[in-house]
């Protein structure tokens, strides 16, 4: 992808992502307030190029990664969204917020690693998650390519 794709895909998902402000899910809320605020959030990475993409191509049982952001230079930002019910209290609802936790945690690492295995030249791939309890996104691990 050259730069000039790298920069159409952002316009144009960043566009939709503005626009599209009627939806009442909270995860939804939370991975656009990401996009919107993502100069601030994850500056090193300026360009959103993917949303919900496949982690294996044409394998969609495989999962779908969250947001996926670059520098423009070869450097990628995968980044894994998820919203955790802070509201309820009690040992279940703990226990239900830390499965997620290490849920979105997780998928950042498995993610990142299934984008190095489908790039065959980068320079740095970067795993993230980002929770409603963040107040930006949380660093779970780096590869450094070729």
């Amino acid at each position: 992808m050259n730069k000039a794709d790298i920069v159409r895909r952002d316009q144009v998902l960043r566009a939709y992502f503005a626009g599209r402000d009627w939806d009442d899910n909270n995860e939804y809320s939370l991975k656009r307030k990401l996009v919107l605020h993502s100069h601030e959030l994850l500056p090193s990475y300026p360009f959103l190029i993917d949303d919900e993409w496949e982690t294996e191509p044409n394998r969609n049982q495989a999962g779908k990664g969250d947001l996926l952001f670059a520098d423009g230079k070869g450097r990628f930002a995968v980044v894994e969204v998820k919203w955790l019910d802070c509201d309820n209290s009690g040992k279940t609802a703990k226990t239900r917020r830390t499965q997620k936790r290490k849920k979105v945690k997780d998928q950042a690492v498995d993610y990142a690693n299934s984008l190095a295995e489908r790039l065959k030249i980068f320079a740095q791939i970067e795993g993230y998650w980002f929770t409603n309890e963040c107040e930006k996104p949380q660093l779970e691990m780096c590869l450094q390519g070729f």
